[in-house]
């Protein structure tokens, strides 16, 4: 892996909220484990000039369709459900993060990412989170289809399927850019 230039590059963090990391086991690392590796990848990008965006869902705003095609939405969710897990956000300290709310698996269709990254001149997306097999593969096909050179974090991921995360890892996600490790990156920081 080449060295990364930040000032052209964004960490796109990818649904670390309360109401997705609170429901349930993740695999092949736990919740806190890639709470961890984010708050590593965050720290290390930290008032530098890398640009930090941080994407929550608002599932509220989603349907979703079930086997035999009818939809369903979610009601009413308790306000903590959109809240970010990650500490750099409760903080303040940071003054490279950005957040977007979602509302479809990717993080590009249907909000402001793409804008905001190119008008910070951002062609290299670092993406994380959860869950591997929606929103990060959505979100990191999203940014492949928009010309942004795009490296997944592996351990800084997981998924409610250990099985299919390996499967994106193993064969999808290096037909749109790069696999990394945390280590990896923060090397190249």
């Amino acid at each position: 892996m080449e060295n990364l230039d930040l000032a052209r590059t964004a960490l796109v963090v990818i649904d670390l909220q309360k109401g997705i990391m609170e429901s349930g086991d993740l695999q092949p690392y736990t919740a806190s484990e890639v709470v961890e590796k984010n708050n590593q990848l965050a720290q290390a990008m930290k008032n530098t000039a890398g640009l930090i965006t941080l994407v929550n869902v608002d599932p509220t705003t989603m349907r979703f369709l079930n086997r035999n095609g009818s939809g369903r939405a979610y009601g009413n969710l308790p306000a903590e459900f959109l809240e970010y897990v990650m500490p750099i956000v409760q903080d303040g300290e940071a003054e490279n993060v950005i957040k977007i709310t979602k509302h479809n698996p990717g993080a590009f269709f249907g909000t402001d990412l793409d804008l905001q990254l190119r008008r910070r001149g951002i062609d290299t997306v670092i993406l994380t989170g959860v869950a591997t097999s929606n929103g990060v593969y959505a979100t990191a096909l999203e940014a492949y289809q928009h010309g942004y050179k795009v490296i997944v974090v592996e351990d800084a991921c997981a998924d409610r399927d250990g099985e299919l995360h390996h499967v994106f890892f193993d064969k999808l996600f290096v037909k749109l850019g790069q696999v990394a490790a945390t280590k990896e990156i923060l090397e190249k920081i």
